[in-house]
């Protein structure tokens, strides 16, 4: 199956979960620092376990830049 993660055309299997596609691109969640939109829509945290992703689905994931 084939989404589009922050404008990059990636293939995955299919009934893949937020949170397992977060899990295959080593993004850790730990201190909740992530935000994921499907579609222009923000998923809550909650459901990225539950939301299995869909054939071209638009995934955004923001996480916040460190610095000083």
């Amino acid at each position: 199956m084939n989404i589009t993660v922050n404008n990059k055309s990636i293939s995955i299997e299919s009934a893949f979960s937020i949170a397992q596609l977060l899990e295959q691109m080593n993004i850790s969640v730990a201190r909740g620092t992530v935000a994921v939109a499907i579609n222009d829509e923000i998923i809550s945290k909650d459901l990225w376990e539950q939301h299995a992703l869909s054939e071209n689905d638009h995934v955004t994931i923001v996480a916040p830049a460190q610095g000083g």
